[in-house]
C-alpha cells in the first residue's frame, strides 16, 4: 500500500521595512495582509519559510509556524531580484523539507471557504505545475511571437507543484532571463510554456485552462477567462493579484 504524500501549504516573507522605492516598501503591504490572514476563519495550517531573524521572531509572536531559513531578512537585492527569493523557498519546501506537493500562497491570496475533501486530489487531474493565467498590460514573455501573447502569464500567487525538480528548473530559467523584471512569473511562463510544447495565441489559453488553471482558486481580476467559467470552479480561495484586499 501506498504511503500518503507528503503535503505542505506554504508561505514566504522576506525583506524590512523600508519605503525609500515602491518595491522595497511592498513589505508594508504586506503586513496589512498578514492582519488579515490572522483574523480569516477558513486557514487551512500552513508553513511560512522566513528570511531574517526580526521577521521570524514576529511570525512566531503572531502564532505562526515559521522557519528561518537564513539569518539576514533578504539574500537577494530587493529592487532589483527581490521574487527570487521566492523560488528558493519552494526549492527548500522540496530539498530541505522533503514534501511531495507544496502550495504555494501569497499574503494577498486568501481562503474564502473551507477546502473540499478532495482538494488536494484535484490538482492530480491537471499538470504537475498549476497557477491562476493573468493577463498584463505590459510584455513580460518577450521569446514568444505577437505583442499580445507576451502579456499572458502565470499568477505567482497561488502556486501548486509536485515535481520536486520544478523549482531547480525555475531557478535556471530565472538565470538566464533578463533580471530587470524583478518578477519570477517569466519563468514559471517559460517553463509552461515549454510543458506545452509553447504558445500559440488563443488556442494556448484554451489548453492552459486545461492543463494548468486550478480547479481551487480564482484571481480577482485580470483573468482572461470569463465570469461564468471561473465562477463554475470549486473555489476555496481568492488571490488578490496586487490590488487592495477587501476581506
Amino acid at each position: 500500500m501506498s504511503s500518503k504524500p507528503k503535503r505542505a501549504f506554504i508561505r514566504a516573507l522576506w525583506g524590512v521595512h523600508d519605503r525609500s522605492h515602491r518595491i522595497k516598501s511592498r513589505r508594508f503591504q504586506t503586513d496589512s495582509d498578514i492582519g488579515k490572514i490572522i483574523k480569516n476563519n477558513y486557514n487551512e495550517k500552513f508553513i511560512v519559510y522566513t528570511f531574517g531573524k526580526e521577521n521570524h521572531n514576529d511570525l512566531l509572536r503572531s502564532g505562526f509556524d515559521s522557519r528561518l531559513i537564513h539569518d539576514a531578512p533578504f539574500k537577494w537585492d530587493l529592487v532589483k531580484y527581490q521574487y527570487r527569493h521566492k523560488l528558493e523557498i519552494l526549492k527548500y519546501a522540496f530539498d530541505e523539507d522533503g514534501y511531495d506537493e507544496i502550495l504555494h500562497l501569497d499574503w494577498d491570496c486568501f481562503p474564502t471557504k473551507r477546502i473540499t475533501p478532495n482538494f488536494w486530489e484535484s490538482f492530480g487531474e491537471k499538470e504537475t505545475v498549476q497557477a491562476n493565467l493573468q493577463k498584463y498590460r505590459a510584455r513580460k514573455c518577450y521569446w514568444r511571437k505577437g505583442i499580445e501573447n507576451q502579456k499572458y502569464l502565470p499568477n505567482g500567487g497561488y502556486f501548486y507543484i509536485r515535481d520536486k525538480h520544478a523549482p531547480d528548473k525555475l531557478i535556471k530559467i530565472w538565470e538566464g532571463m533578463d533580471k530587470n523584471q524583478q518578477s519570477a512569473e517569466p519563468s514559471m511562463a517559460k517553463l509552461l510554456d515549454d510543458m506545452m510544447g509553447g504558445w500559440e495565441g488563443e488556442e494556448s489559453i484554451e489548453k492552459y485552462w486545461e492543463l494548468f488553471e486550478p480547479e481551487s482558486c480564482n484571481l480577482k481580476r485580470k483573468s482572461p477567462y470569463d465570469a461564468k467559467r471561473r465562477l463554475d470552479k470549486n473555489s476555496c480561495f481568492m488571490h488578490y493579484a496586487g490590488g487592495r484586499t477587501k476581506v
